[in-house]
């Protein structure tokens, strides 16, 4: 009843961020009158997306929305929208509505009242409510679970035992399933120690002999499944080569719930390419495991054949392309700078060979802004320093310019991208489709 007699206002957030916030070219007193006149009292529908959830019995209505950078709205739920509440988690897309009822000065602008979440990750709520109660009903019955969740199409293997695919899988938990993440977690436990039988591409291998065992497994983009396996099976695992296609069989064990699916353990290879494991292990006794053994590439800092040659400060278990769930590649600046920066003492071919297989890979990192701007031929750029002058030149798309140009000399910057080029003995990393996650400006810093 009282959504009726509400008053929405048209403008998104971005609108009245640039209206009322810190680049306005309204005066304080201007912006003041124009909050108080326009727009305070009135409501809004926005999509955003979830940054926090209040974690108290005190607390649990507040939501903190992201529009840019951190939290940009933060939203008050009344008692009847408990229910709601519990459906979103971090990381979700939502619509939502809400009164307009304090403006900050600061990167969190609004405070919004008698809120509410139409939809999550474009699903509405209602049937977001219908589709956790057919959850509930058809999850009484661990066993029931396979024939009636999201069709995940099951088989029947000789010994009566489930089979279920990685396609019917990832409908139910994968990153766009519409399911909750607790709710995701509860529903695992009935899949938990399943066996499967799927085939996939290996994406990496384990870096380093504490994690020589670790496998991880593309079946659609990035890294899907992480295969577990016993550090005995050395010689299994020397067979293995990234980009070989594998079938594999094994127990399902963790939910990881986004682009990384879930962990397989107990793992058994059956193929690889399209040659039995067994039929491969009778050739290596018959031809001394030639061409079987032959090292990959990507772990060519591993074998960068003298110690003379070797980066100082990365050993070779330390270095491998190694992917985290949202897509990026997990290396510090440090370790990277290390084979391609100033100090490494690799021959300029063998940085050039091995740069194949960082070019073109997302990465995330901190660092200080040392300059930003915009050319008419250059485009919106900004140099970060990590340790001495410019080490990275972000290249962002004309959308972030509001976000770049709001930074100052000195702020300290997360931000992502794409490696390009490769550091030169003058010319730093070049990154593009860069972004900043987080922005911690100097006088903070120095406090």
């Amino acid at each position: 009843m009282g959504e009726t007699k509400a008053e929405f206002i048209t403008e998104s957030f971005e609108d009245l961020s640039n209206i009322l916030g810190n680049y306005s070219k309204l005066t304080e007193s201007e912006k003041k009158d124009s909050w108080i006149n326009n727009y305070k009292g009135k409501y809004v529908r926005w999509n955003g997306v979830v940054n926090y959830k209040g974690l108290t019995n005190d607390d649990w209505n507040r939501i903190g929305i992201r529009h840019n950078v951190d939290t940009n709205v933060e939203m008050m739920l009344g008692k009847d929208k408990k229910g709601v509440v519990k459906m979103i988690n971090k990381g979700d897309r939502v619509t939502y509505t809400g009164k307009l009822s304090f403006l900050f000065n600061r990167n969190l602008m609004f405070k919004l009242e008698d809120a509410n979440v139409e939809t999550v990750n474009d699903v509405t709520i209602d049937e977001l409510a219908n589709k956790l109660k057919e959850d509930v009903t058809t999850s009484s019955s661990p066993f029931n679970i396979p024939e009636t969740s999201a069709n995940p199409n099951p088989k029947e293997s000789p010994e009566g035992e489930d089979i279920l695919s990685f396609e019917g899988l990832n409908k139910i938990f994968g990153k766009n399933s519409s399911i909750s993440q607790s709710r995701k977690e509860e529903l695992w436990k009935s899949y938990r120690g399943k066996e499967i039988e799927w085939q996939g591409v290996v994406n990496y291998k384990g870096p380093g002999k504490n994690d020589l065992g670790r496998i991880g497994i593309r079946h659609n983009v990035g890294t899907n499944v992480e295969l577990k396996i016993d550090a005995d099976s050395e010689n299994l695992i020397n067979m293995i080569q990234r980009e070989d296609k594998i079938t594999y069989t094994g127990r399902l064990a963790k939910l990881f719930g986004r682009n990384l699916l879930c962990s397989v353990e107990n793992i058994e290879i059956k193929t690889i390419g399209d040659k039995e494991v067994a039929e491969i292990e009778k050739d290596a006794s018959v031809s001394d495991t030639n061409n079987i053994t032959v090292p990959e590439v990507i772990k060519e800092p591993e074998i960068i054949l003298e110690e003379s040659m070797a980066p100082k400060v990365t050993k070779s278990k330390d270095v491998e392309i190694i992917e985290a769930m949202d897509g990026s590649i997990k290396i510090p600046f440090e370790d990277l700078d290390a084979l391609f920066g100033k100090e490494s003492r690799m021959t300029e071919s063998l940085k050039d060979k091995l740069w194949k297989e960082y070019k073109n890979k997302y990465i995330r990192w901190t660092g200080v802004v040392v300059f930003r701007g915009k050319g008419r031929v250059s485009g919106l750029r900004m140099g970060i320093k990590h340790h001495k002058g410019t080490d990275v030149e972000l290249v962002f798309s004309n959308d972030k310019e509001r976000l770049v140009l709001g930074t100052k000399k000195g702020d300290k910057v997360t931000y992502t991208g794409k490696l390009v080029t490769r550091r030169g003995y003058i010319l730093p990393y070049k990154l593009e489709d860069a972004n900043i996650e987080s922005i911690l400006k100097e006088s903070r810093i120095k406090e």
